[in-house]
C-alpha cells in the first residue's frame, strides 16, 4: 500500500504543468448580407490531450417563416500530437416538425457505432463505404481539427474527411491572406482561409444544390498565446450569400500545477 501511495504522490510532484482553454463564441446568422436568419453558439474547451465542443442553433427572422430550425451538437475527442482524433458525436435536429436524433462513437479498433432514429431510407448513390467513414471526423471534429491546424501552422492547407452521419465531404483550406479584426470582442489578426466543400458520397440526385456548392471562406483569429484558432466568420455563396458573423467571444485559460503532498 505504501508503495502505491508513493507512486501516486511521485506522479503529483513530477508531473508537468497542465492547462485548458475554453472559448464561448457567439454568431449571427445573415443573408444576403443584412437578412437575419438565426443564431449559433459554440463552446469550445480545448486542453493538451483532449477536446469537446458543443454547438446551438436556432432559426429566427426570415428562416423561421420557412423552415424553422433547431440544431443541438456535441463532439469529443483525443488530441495528440497536434492531431484531433474524434471519439464521439451527438446530434438533435428539429426542423419542419421533424425531429432526427444521430449518435455516432468510434471504437478503439477503427469501426464506428452510428444510431440514427428514424433512420434514413436512402443513403446516398453511392453511399458512404466503411472506409471511408472510418476516415473522417464528425462536423464539428473538422471544425476542431482545422483551428488547431490554423493556429499551429499558421497557414490555410488541408483536406478535413467528414461524415455526418449520412453525407461524407471533404473541407479543404486554401490561400491564406492575414488581416485585421476589431469586432465583439476579439481586436487581432485573422487568417483568412479559402473554403471548398466537395461532395463525395451519400448524395441523391435531389441534392444537387448540396453538390455543387461554390467555395466559400473562413477567418480564423490568429491569437498570439494560443495554438487554437477559433473562427470569427464563415461565408459560402449557397445558396444565396449566407454567413456566420462573430458577435460575441469570451476566453478563459485554466492552468493547473500538480504539487507535492506534505510529508506525512
Amino acid at each position: 500500500m505504501r508503495a502505491v501511495l508513493f507512486s501516486i504522490a511521485a506522479f503529483f510532484m513530477f508531473a508537468a504543468p497542465a492547462h485548458a482553454e475554453r472559448f464561448a463564441l457567439s454568431y449571427d446568422g445573415i443573408g444576403l448580407g443584412f437578412v437575419p436568419l438565426g443564431g449559433v453558439i459554440l463552446d469550445a474547451e480545448v486542453s493538451e490531450d483532449s477536446y469537446q465542443i458543443t454547438a446551438i442553433l436556432h432559426s429566427r427572422g426570415l428562416l423561421n417563416l420557412f423552415e424553422p430550425t433547431e440544431i443541438r451538437a456535441r463532439a469529443a475527442g483525443r488530441v495528440a500530437h497536434g492531431g484531433v482524433r474524434w471519439e464521439s458525436y451527438e446530434l438533435d435536429h428539429r426542423y419542419s416538425r421533424k425531429h432526427r436524433t444521430i449518435t455516432l462513437e468510434s471504437r478503439g479498433d477503427g469501426a464506428i457505432n452510428a444510431q440514427i432514429e428514424p433512420n434514413y431510407r436512402v443513403w446516398g448513390e453511392p453511399a458512404a463505404s466503411a472506409e471511408q467513414i472510418r476516415r473522417s471526423r464528425d462536423p464539428l471534429s473538422s471544425l476542431v481539427a482545422m483551428a488547431i491546424d490554423v493556429g499551429q501552422s499558421r497557414r490555410c492547407a488541408g483536406a478535413y474527411p467528414t461524415f455526418d452521419g449520412r453525407f461524407h465531404y471533404l473541407l479543404e483550406l486554401a490561400g491564406g491572406e492575414i488581416g485585421d479584426f476589431d469586432h465583439a470582442g476579439y481586436e487581432g489578426e485573422v487568417l483568412k482561409c479559402a473554403l471548398a466543400y466537395i461532395a463525395v458520397a451519400g448524395f441523391e440526385p435531389r441534392d444537387s444544390g448540396r453538390v455543387r456548392i461554390p467555395h466559400g471562406e473562413i477567418w480564423f483569429a490568429l491569437m498570439p498565446d494560443a495554438s487554437f484558432a477559433p473562427p470569427v466568420w464563415i461565408a459560402t455563396p449557397w445558396p444565396r450569400r449566407v454567413a456566420l458573423r462573430l458577435s460575441r467571444l469570451r476566453r478563459a485559460r485554466v492552468d493547473v500545477e500538480y504539487v507535492s503532498a506534505p510529508a506525512p
